[in-house]
Formats: C-alpha cells, structure tokens, sequence
C-alpha cells in the first residue's frame, strides 16, 4: 500500500549562517554527540511532529553521515533547505550549497534567515539568487522563499508548511506494507552494547526481531530504538533508528534490506572471506629508497571491520582531496613502540582508531612529537587528518572539549566566556581550536580559568566554568572549545 512519504529533508548553507540554530529551534532541544563509552548518541537524523504531518531532517550538512553518503551519491532527502542569512547575503559555501542541490534534483525552499536583524537586508539576497539564476516565487519563480528568524522563531511555522506543501505537489509516495529498506547513517563501536548502527527507512518496514542485511554484514535486530533513546517495535518510512547488534561493522552509506535466517551463513563466509583478504594486508609495505606519496600512513583498528572502515575513509579523502596517501602499515591493536619507531623513521601519521592506547605510548608520542591521530568514530578520523594536511593546526592528542554557553569580555587578543566541559578535562594553558557548526574557525590558548569563580588548574567532564581564551577570533555561544 502507498502512503504519502513523511518527508526527509536536508539543511545547508554558509557557516554560521543559522544552520544549527535552525534545527535547535525546530526540536526545541539539543542533542548531544553520542561518542563510544556509552555518553549520550544522536543518530544522524531526528523526527518531529508538525501539525499532526511527521518530518525528519537529517542532522546537519557538516554532519559526516551526510557527506559520506553525499560522496556515494546516495539520495536520502527528499527536500533541501538553503539557509542564508538576511544580513551576510550569498557566500561561497551557499552556492557550493546550490549546486548539491541542483545536482540531486530534489525541491528545495530559500530560508532567509536573521530577518529579525537591524542589518538584514532581503532585496539584496533575493538579487544575488537571481544572478545565480535561482528565481524566488514571489519573483515570479519556481523556489519557495520564506523569512525566518531562527533565534525568535519568525517564520519556522511558515517553513515547516512549504515543507509539507511541497511534498505533497511532488507526490511524494512510498509503500509501507513490503520489507523494509534503507540507508546506514552511522557505524558506531559501543564497549556495552557492541556494533551498534543509526539507519533510515526508505520504503517499507523494519520490525524488532527482523534480520538486517547490507552488503558488507548483518544483525538479528535485538537493539532497536528510536532518535530520543525510546525502544521501538518497528519504523515505517522515514523513521531513523538506532539497530544492533551488527556481526561486523557496517559502512555509512550502505543499503540494508531485510533478509532472513538462511542467507547468514552465506554472509558469514563473505565475511570470513573479507577477513582473510584484509588481515593479508596486515603487514608493513617495503619501501623504496624514496617514496612518491604525499602523506605515509600507520593505521591501528580494534577488529577487521574497524580496519576495513579506516581503509575506507583514508581512501576516500585521497579520492576527494587529490591526495596520494600511502598506509605503510596497518594492524589489529593498540600502537605499539615499532609503530613509533616507523613512523619516526619515514615521518608517518599514527591512525588509531577505537583502540585503548597506553598512557606510556602516548607519552612517547608527545615526546617525539609524532603525527598522531586518536578517534572512536570513523569520521573524525577525516576531520582531523584533512585540519592537519591542509594547514590549520597540527594534530595532538585529544584532551577535551567545551560547549560555550556564554560570551562576555571580547578584546581584540583575548576572549572571556562561559562554558560546560562537554567531555575530557579542559586546563590551563592549553592550546585549543575553536569550532563553529562541525567547521575549525580559529584556535587560541586558554590562559585564564575558573571553577565556581575560584582560579582552577583543570575542569572535568560535566562541570561548569569561566575561562579566558587567547585568540584574536570572535567566539560565540554554542562554539565549542576542543583542547589539543
């Protein structure tokens, strides 16, 4: 039987141009980023509840389920939403944006957000669409253009209309009686609950209990929840969803169908097929006298599929950047003092991924001064190698990370502000970058800090603190502080 399809839509435009402000303000809550060791999980996409129609927006477009399944041209939204904002006009991002969405011929509405401000000026935005030949309604076109304010709420109410409206006058459809299938959003390693993934419904039905297959792995669904943490017994289309336990892990961006009790055996010896062939490239690549690559490469990984997704990832952002990256070696566990020997010898990034490392190597490490990159989750792995390549900082070891809920004191060298360590500890005198909407905008050093206004050397996880960061570049609430 076909339904009318709740709509999946994606937000993009230019950085700080209200994105993440936009979706805070539609859920009216905040999520936080489930990281491996059982803190809380968003899961890619969230579903809401508007005038009795269902709408579920995928997280962000700087989120990295996105971009993946964006590089493998798979379509999941339905509808786009360019943000710009009133007072800042196109920018370079936006038409990047533009193009995404011209490229996935899929309907998209103008956002024009910050119309509550003093500097806001819409001819002048609406004129710059119309030299990019995007043509307004109200101009006479086909794209939907509606005035928001996503700190007040102007016009959300105006928004989530056209969205619904413009599903209806593309018809869009799905069926909901067949088996269900989808798309992975998220491949994540809990040390709980084991290989857990967030997925979407496409067309069909999942049900608890349902054997989920994609092309790489596969589970009997025992973990089923929806994206606030509830149990769930089953998800139409457009539904995401948290599933477990995964046999391997999963590949972000994967299709999964439902299978049935039969066809696991034959996945296993797939994956025991993969197995051999990987663990045969667990071995250090000889070496020439000289090496062509641009970056040598060590990567460590937890388990097969861990490692599998490494390669993935690495091979990828070569692909996208036009890099030529080079893995010299990759194994199963944590970084060992060969590792540090090897990449000191041929100047290599130690990739670790979703390994426990000793406190004694990563000592080590500091003290040589490698190039060394730690991540529980895969894409992180990206973002860090691509800030480190291309310029904005060099990767150390991870220390913390702050949300800032408050700005006070702004000089032109030094920034005071307000915030909640988010995870890690945040301490005196560290160096930090600081990053707005998933983006590194700035970095900067923390030389003064307060707990419960008393002068602190550290803060940990959960606690509340004032802090004074060297930096010339403007912070703002919600920016988060990460320590390096």
């Amino acid at each position: 039987m076909l339904i009318k399809k709740p709509p999946i839509v994606v937000i993009l435009g230019h950085i700080d141009h209200g994105k993440t402000t936009l979706l805070d303000y539609i859920r009216k809550t905040n999520v936080a980023l489930k990281e491996a060791g059982g803190i809380t999980q968003k899961i890619g996409a969230y579903e809401i509840l508007f005038d009795k129609e269902k709408i579920t927006f995928i997280d962000t477009p700087g989120h990295a389920a996105f971009n993946a399944l964006r590089q493998r041209g798979v379509k999941v939204a339905d509808i786009g939403i360019l943000v710009i904002a009133a007072d800042d006009g196109v920018k370079e991002q936006t038409k990047e944006s533009l193009e995404y969405l011209k490229s996935a011929n899929i309907p998209y509405i103008i956002a024009l957000n910050k119309i509550d401000k003093k500097e806001a000026d819409p001819q002048r935005v609406i004129s710059q669409l119309v030299e990019l030949d995007v043509i307004p309604e109200k101009w006479g076109g086909q794209v939907p253009l509606v005035e928001i304010s996503a700190k007040t709420g102007q016009g959300i109410d105006e928004l989530l209309e056209t969205i619904i409206l413009l599903r209806d006058i593309y018809d869009l459809k799905t069926e909901i009686d067949a088996p269900g299938s989808g798309f992975i959003l998220e491949s994540i390693k809990d040390p709980r609950r084991g290989i857990l993934a967030s997925a979407i419904v496409i067309s069909g039905k999942v049900n608890y209990g349902d054997i989920l297959i994609t092309p790489t792995t596969f589970c009997k669904i025992k973990i089923f929840e929806d994206d606030l943490g509830n149990k769930i017994e089953s998800a139409l289309p457009s539904k995401p969803f948290l599933v477990g336990n995964f046999e391997d892990l999963p590949l972000v961006g994967e299709e999964f169908n439902l299978g049935k009790e039969a066809e696991i055996k034959e996945i296993q010896q797939k994956l025991k097929e993969k197995e051999t062939e990987i663990l045969k490239r667990v071995v250090i690549t000889a070496l020439p006298e000289k090496e062509t690559a641009d970056y040598l490469l060590i990567a460590r990984a937890d388990h097969i599929g861990s490692l599998e997704a490494l390669e993935n990832i690495l091979a990828q952002i070569a692909q996208t950047n036009n890099l030529n990256l080079k893995i010299i070696k990759a194994d199963l566990g944590p970084v060992t003092s060969d590792d540090l020997n090897l990449a000191k010898d041929f100047d290599a990034f130690i990739i670790s991924f979703n390994v426990k490392n000793q406190r004694q190597i990563l000592d080590e490490i500091k003290n040589l001064n490698l190039k060394f990159i730690e991540a529980n989750v895969i894409y992180e792995i990206e973002e860090r190698l691509l800030s480190y390549i291309f310029g904005k900082g060099k990767e150390e070891i991870f220390k913390g990370e702050l949300e800032v809920l408050a700005t006070f004191n702004q000089t032109k060298g030094k920034k005071t502000i307000g915030g909640r360590v988010l995870k890690g500890k945040i301490k005196l005198n560290q160096k930090v970058i600081i990053l707005r909407e998933k983006e590194q905008i700035g970095q900067g050093k923390i030389v003064s800090l307060e707990k419960n206004k008393v002068p602190a050397e550290e803060v940990s996880e959960g606690e509340l603190c004032g802090l004074i960061i060297e930096t010339n570049k403007e912070i703002k609430e919600k920016d988060i502080i990460r320590a390096i």
